[in-house]
């Protein structure tokens, strides 16, 4: 089955398409490669996003001098300036884009094993390892999707576009996961509500 193929079926949200993919030779490195590639474009449009938003409120200040005192402007605007110039420097950037792959990929092998958890003691199912790992990574294909965001200057569009994709691959997990281990539409939202935010929590630690 050719990349093209499996994007196609995901996207779809395919009936069958997780079943095929724990049996399919290669899955785990190939499901690894979609995972990081999604993951580092997901951060870098977050970046572009995080960029406009800095950039509307410098070009916007005006707007927030009549709501704050002069205290909490001069805080605000010493805010926006920092974060400015944090953005700008090319090895600050550099350094917070590995930060945050590093970061995304412990919250969501953090977030598989609440699933596991959940899945081999509430639901009573006999969830493998390697099969959560490859309909994880393979279910963030969703995220490719956010590349326009790279080329967009609309901030507004920005942020559809990186909430769209990223509700997209939740529910293509979702998906895999009711596919695979055949459970009820319930089950699925309480162990992707447990994923989402379970390991956004811990992965804080």
């Amino acid at each position: 089955m050719s990349e093209r193929q499996i994007f196609s079926k995901i996207l779809r949200l395919d009936k069958y398409i997780y079943n095929e993919l724990i049996v399919l030779d290669g899955a785990l490195q190939r499901g690894i490669a979609i995972f990081l590639a999604v993951t580092t474009l997901t951060t870098l449009s977050a970046f572009r996003l995080f960029n406009s938003l800095i950039e509307f409120l410098e070009s916007n200040l005006v707007l927030f001098s009549g709501e704050m005192s002069d205290e909490e402007f001069a805080m605000f605007k010493a805010l926006i300036d920092e974060l400015s110039i944090i953005f700008i420097q090319q090895d600050s950037t550099t350094t917070l884009l590995f930060s945050s792959i590093a970061s995304t990929t412990v919250t969501s092998l953090i977030g598989l094993v609440i699933c596991f958890l959940i899945l081999k003691f509430l639901f009573r199912k006999e969830p493998r390892p390697i099969d959560l790992i490859i309909i994880s990574f393979f279910s963030s294909a969703p995220g490719l999707l956010v590349f326009p965001v790279l080329f967009i200057s609309d901030t507004f569009i920005q942020a559809i576009l990186v909430l769209v994709t990223s509700l997209y691959a939740l529910v293509a997990f979702g998906s895999g996961l009711k596919q695979v281990y055949l459970l009820r539409n319930i089950e699925v939202i309480l162990v992707i509500i447990a994923l989402t935010f379970g390991g956004s929590i811990l992965g804080g630690f």
